[in-house]
Protein backbone atom coordinates (compact mmCIF):
# COMPACT_ATOMS: atom_id res chain seq x y z
CA UNK A 1 0.00 0.00 0.00
CA UNK A 2 2.81 2.39 0.82
CA UNK A 3 5.97 3.18 -1.10
CA UNK A 4 9.26 4.50 0.18
CA UNK A 5 10.02 8.02 -0.96
CA UNK A 6 13.71 7.96 -1.70
CA UNK A 7 13.92 11.57 -2.78
CA UNK A 8 11.90 12.85 0.15
CA UNK A 9 13.93 10.76 2.55
CA UNK A 10 16.95 12.87 1.69
CA UNK A 11 15.21 15.97 2.99
CA UNK A 12 15.67 17.08 6.59
CA UNK A 13 19.16 15.57 6.75
CA UNK A 14 21.01 18.87 6.93
CA UNK A 15 22.18 19.48 10.48
CA UNK A 16 20.62 22.39 12.31
CA UNK A 17 22.77 25.32 13.34
CA UNK A 18 23.34 26.02 17.00
CA UNK A 19 20.19 27.56 18.45
CA UNK A 20 20.29 31.32 17.96
CA UNK A 21 16.78 31.94 19.23
CA UNK A 22 14.66 30.85 22.18
CA UNK A 23 11.01 29.91 22.36
CA UNK A 24 8.33 29.32 24.96
CA UNK A 25 7.22 26.22 23.06
CA UNK A 26 8.19 22.86 24.56
CA UNK A 27 9.00 21.55 21.08
CA UNK A 28 9.71 23.57 17.94
CA UNK A 29 11.33 23.37 14.54
CA UNK A 30 11.68 25.64 11.51
CA UNK A 31 12.58 24.00 8.19
CA UNK A 32 13.22 25.55 4.80
CA UNK A 33 11.22 23.77 2.10
CA UNK A 34 12.04 21.99 -0.15
CA UNK A 35 15.74 21.91 0.76
CA UNK A 36 15.00 20.46 4.19
CA UNK A 37 17.52 22.76 5.86
CA UNK A 38 16.74 23.05 9.55
CA UNK A 39 16.85 26.72 10.51
CA UNK A 40 15.97 26.30 14.19
CA UNK A 41 14.98 23.49 16.52
CA UNK A 42 14.18 22.85 20.15
CA UNK A 43 13.52 19.31 21.38
CA UNK A 44 12.42 18.57 17.82
CA UNK A 45 13.11 14.83 18.15
CA UNK A 46 11.39 14.48 21.52
CA UNK A 47 8.14 12.48 21.57
CA UNK A 48 5.11 14.69 22.09
CA UNK A 49 1.32 14.50 22.07
CA UNK A 50 0.57 15.81 18.55
CA UNK A 51 -3.11 16.55 19.14
CA UNK A 52 -4.94 17.35 15.90
CA UNK A 53 -1.68 17.66 13.97
CA UNK A 54 -2.22 13.89 13.84
CA UNK A 55 -4.81 14.56 11.14
CA UNK A 56 -2.00 15.38 8.72
CA UNK A 57 -1.31 11.65 8.56
CA UNK A 58 -5.03 10.85 8.32
CA UNK A 59 -5.25 13.27 5.41
CA UNK A 60 -2.03 12.02 3.82
CA UNK A 61 -3.58 8.53 3.60
CA UNK A 62 -6.81 10.03 2.26
CA UNK A 63 -4.86 11.89 -0.45
CA UNK A 64 -2.97 8.70 -1.26
CA UNK A 65 -6.24 6.77 -1.62
CA UNK A 66 -7.71 9.46 -3.88
CA UNK A 67 -4.63 9.47 -6.11
CA UNK A 68 -4.62 5.67 -6.36
CA UNK A 69 -8.32 5.62 -7.28
CA UNK A 70 -9.33 3.52 -4.27
CA UNK A 71 -11.91 6.19 -3.44
CA UNK A 72 -13.31 9.25 -5.21
CA UNK A 73 -14.26 12.74 -4.06
CA UNK A 74 -17.92 11.89 -4.63
CA UNK A 75 -17.81 8.41 -3.06
CA UNK A 76 -20.58 8.33 -0.47
CA UNK A 77 -19.45 7.29 3.01
CA UNK A 78 -21.95 6.08 5.58
CA UNK A 79 -21.25 7.58 8.99
CA UNK A 80 -21.13 5.08 11.83
CA UNK A 81 -22.42 5.66 15.35
CA UNK A 82 -18.84 5.64 16.55
CA UNK A 83 -17.75 8.32 14.07
CA UNK A 84 -20.77 10.50 14.81
CA UNK A 85 -20.00 10.26 18.53
CA UNK A 86 -16.39 11.41 18.23
CA UNK A 87 -15.84 14.06 20.89
CA UNK A 88 -14.31 17.47 20.27
CA UNK A 89 -14.32 19.44 17.02
CA UNK A 90 -16.89 18.14 14.58
CA UNK A 91 -18.93 18.87 11.47
CA UNK A 92 -22.03 17.64 13.30
CA UNK A 93 -22.38 14.34 11.49
CA UNK A 94 -25.18 11.99 12.49
CA UNK A 95 -25.08 8.21 12.52
CA UNK A 96 -26.45 6.92 9.23
CA UNK A 97 -25.57 10.07 7.27
CA UNK A 98 -24.10 9.52 3.80
CA UNK A 99 -21.38 12.07 3.13
CA UNK A 100 -19.14 12.55 0.07
CA UNK A 101 -15.58 11.50 0.85
CA UNK A 102 -14.32 14.88 -0.40
CA UNK A 103 -16.46 16.69 2.18
CA UNK A 104 -15.04 14.52 4.95
CA UNK A 105 -11.53 15.38 3.81
CA UNK A 106 -12.25 19.10 3.76
CA UNK A 107 -14.00 18.88 7.13
CA UNK A 108 -10.99 17.20 8.70
CA UNK A 109 -8.47 19.55 7.04
CA UNK A 110 -10.24 22.88 7.48
CA UNK A 111 -12.55 22.43 10.48
CA UNK A 112 -10.38 19.81 12.22
CA UNK A 113 -13.51 17.67 12.48
CA UNK A 114 -12.93 14.55 14.54
CA UNK A 115 -16.12 12.88 13.31
CA UNK A 116 -14.90 13.35 9.73
CA UNK A 117 -11.47 11.91 10.58
CA UNK A 118 -13.01 8.78 12.12
CA UNK A 119 -15.36 8.36 9.15
CA UNK A 120 -12.37 8.58 6.78
CA UNK A 121 -10.50 6.00 8.83
CA UNK A 122 -13.39 3.56 8.95
CA UNK A 123 -14.07 3.89 5.24
CA UNK A 124 -10.46 3.29 4.21
CA UNK A 125 -9.58 0.59 6.73
CA UNK A 126 -12.89 -0.72 8.12
CA UNK A 127 -11.98 0.37 11.65
CA UNK A 128 -10.10 3.25 13.26
CA UNK A 129 -7.76 0.77 14.99
CA UNK A 130 -6.81 -0.80 11.65
CA UNK A 131 -6.36 2.65 10.15
CA UNK A 132 -4.04 3.65 13.00
CA UNK A 133 -1.83 0.69 12.12
CA UNK A 134 -1.78 1.87 8.51
CA UNK A 135 -0.85 5.36 9.72
CA UNK A 136 2.09 3.97 11.69
CA UNK A 137 3.21 1.88 8.70
CA UNK A 138 2.99 4.90 6.39
CA UNK A 139 4.98 6.94 8.87
CA UNK A 140 7.67 4.28 8.90
CA UNK A 141 7.81 4.35 5.09
CA UNK A 142 8.22 8.13 5.18
CA UNK A 143 10.98 8.02 7.77
CA UNK A 144 8.90 9.35 10.66
CA UNK A 145 10.98 7.46 13.20
CA UNK A 146 9.42 9.13 16.24
CA UNK A 147 5.78 8.58 15.27
CA UNK A 148 3.29 5.96 16.36
CA UNK A 149 -0.47 6.30 15.99
CA UNK A 150 -3.36 4.97 18.04
CA UNK A 151 -6.18 6.94 16.39
CA UNK A 152 -7.03 9.17 13.44
CA UNK A 153 -7.96 12.28 15.41
CA UNK A 154 -5.14 13.08 17.81
CA UNK A 155 -7.01 12.33 21.01
CA UNK A 156 -4.53 11.58 23.78
CA UNK A 157 -3.87 7.84 23.95
CA UNK A 158 -1.19 5.46 25.09
CA UNK A 159 1.49 4.96 22.41
CA UNK A 160 0.16 7.84 20.32
CA UNK A 161 3.00 10.22 19.59
CA UNK A 162 4.91 12.24 17.02
CA UNK A 163 7.89 14.57 17.11
CA UNK A 164 8.02 18.15 15.86
CA UNK A 165 10.57 17.04 13.26
CA UNK A 166 8.20 14.29 12.05
CA UNK A 167 5.28 16.72 11.78
CA UNK A 168 7.44 19.09 9.73
CA UNK A 169 8.61 16.26 7.49
CA UNK A 170 5.04 15.09 6.89
CA UNK A 171 3.90 18.63 6.10
CA UNK A 172 6.73 18.84 3.56
CA UNK A 173 5.70 15.55 1.96
CA UNK A 174 2.10 16.79 1.59
CA UNK A 175 3.31 20.07 0.08
CA UNK A 176 5.55 18.30 -2.41
CA UNK A 177 3.44 15.30 -3.30
CA UNK A 178 -0.12 16.67 -3.11
CA UNK A 179 -0.01 20.41 -3.91
CA UNK A 180 -3.54 20.30 -5.32
CA UNK A 181 -4.87 19.06 -1.97
CA UNK A 182 -2.56 21.26 0.08
CA UNK A 183 -4.47 24.30 -1.20
CA UNK A 184 -7.49 23.43 0.93
CA UNK A 185 -5.48 24.21 4.09
CA UNK A 186 -5.60 27.88 3.06
CA UNK A 187 -9.42 28.00 2.92
CA UNK A 188 -10.82 30.22 5.66
CA UNK A 189 -13.99 28.23 6.13
CA UNK A 190 -15.74 25.01 5.21
CA UNK A 191 -19.46 25.00 4.44
CA UNK A 192 -21.50 21.85 4.86
CA UNK A 193 -25.28 21.54 4.78
CA UNK A 194 -25.78 25.26 5.20
CA UNK A 195 -23.40 25.66 8.13
CA UNK A 196 -20.00 27.33 8.13
CA UNK A 197 -17.02 25.90 10.02
CA UNK A 198 -14.03 28.21 10.44
CA UNK A 199 -10.43 27.24 9.78
CA UNK A 200 -8.62 27.21 13.12
CA UNK A 201 -5.28 28.40 11.69
CA UNK A 202 -4.72 31.85 13.26
CA UNK A 203 -2.13 32.87 10.64
CA UNK A 204 -4.45 32.78 7.63
CA UNK A 205 -5.19 36.32 6.53
CA UNK A 206 -3.08 37.78 9.34
CA UNK A 207 0.46 36.70 8.45
CA UNK A 208 2.00 37.55 5.08
CA UNK A 209 2.51 34.42 2.99
CA UNK A 210 0.83 31.94 5.36
CA UNK A 211 -1.17 29.26 3.53
CA UNK A 212 -1.60 26.28 5.93
CA UNK A 213 -1.36 23.79 7.54
CA UNK A 214 -2.86 22.37 10.86
CA UNK A 215 -3.42 23.33 14.49
CA UNK A 216 -3.80 21.07 17.51
CA UNK A 217 -4.61 21.25 21.20
CA UNK A 218 -4.97 18.76 24.03
CA UNK A 219 -4.32 18.99 27.76
CA UNK A 220 -1.39 16.61 27.32
CA UNK A 221 0.17 18.39 24.37
CA UNK A 222 -0.79 22.00 24.96
CA UNK A 223 -1.43 24.32 22.04
CA UNK A 224 0.50 23.50 18.88
CA UNK A 225 0.49 23.94 15.15
CA UNK A 226 2.20 23.13 11.92
CA UNK A 227 2.34 26.23 9.74
CA UNK A 228 3.81 27.10 6.38
CA UNK A 229 4.44 30.45 4.72
CA UNK A 230 6.13 31.61 1.55
CA UNK A 231 7.85 34.94 0.99
CA UNK A 232 9.99 36.06 -1.90
CA UNK A 233 9.92 32.59 -3.42
CA UNK A 234 11.22 30.93 -0.23
CA UNK A 235 9.10 28.75 2.02
CA UNK A 236 9.36 27.85 5.69
CA UNK A 237 7.59 25.08 7.58
CA UNK A 238 7.18 25.71 11.31
CA UNK A 239 6.02 23.34 14.04
CA UNK A 240 5.49 24.43 17.63
CA UNK A 241 3.85 22.57 20.48
CA UNK A 242 3.30 22.85 24.22
CA UNK A 243 2.20 26.48 24.36
CA UNK A 244 -0.25 27.64 27.06
CA UNK A 245 -2.97 29.28 24.96
CA UNK A 246 -4.35 29.97 21.51
CA UNK A 247 -2.99 33.53 21.64
CA UNK A 248 0.46 32.33 22.74
CA UNK A 249 0.53 29.80 19.90
CA UNK A 250 -0.34 32.42 17.29
CA UNK A 251 2.12 34.98 18.64
CA UNK A 252 4.98 32.49 18.89
CA UNK A 253 4.34 31.14 15.39
CA UNK A 254 4.46 34.65 13.94
CA UNK A 255 7.58 35.58 15.90
CA UNK A 256 9.51 32.45 14.95
CA UNK A 257 8.52 32.68 11.29
CA UNK A 258 9.63 36.33 11.22
CA UNK A 259 12.95 35.26 12.73
CA UNK A 260 13.27 32.41 10.24
CA UNK A 261 12.62 34.58 7.18
CA UNK A 262 15.06 37.20 8.49
CA UNK A 263 17.70 34.50 8.83
CA UNK A 264 17.08 33.30 5.25
CA UNK A 265 17.59 36.82 3.94
CA UNK A 266 21.12 37.11 5.39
Amino acid sequence: MHRAFAVLATLFLVAAPAAAESTRARQAIIVEHPSGRVVFEKAADKAMAPSSMTKLMTLYLAFEALKAGRVGETTMVKVSKRAAGARGSSMDLKAGDSVPFGDLVRGAAIASANDAAVAIAEHLAKSEAAFAKAMTAAGRDLGLAGSRFANATGHTAKNHRMTAADVARLAGVILQRYPEHYRMFAEHEFRYRGRSYANRNPLLGTYDGADGIKTGMTAAGGYGMAASAERGGRRLILVVNGLPSDDARAAEARRLLDWGFARLSR
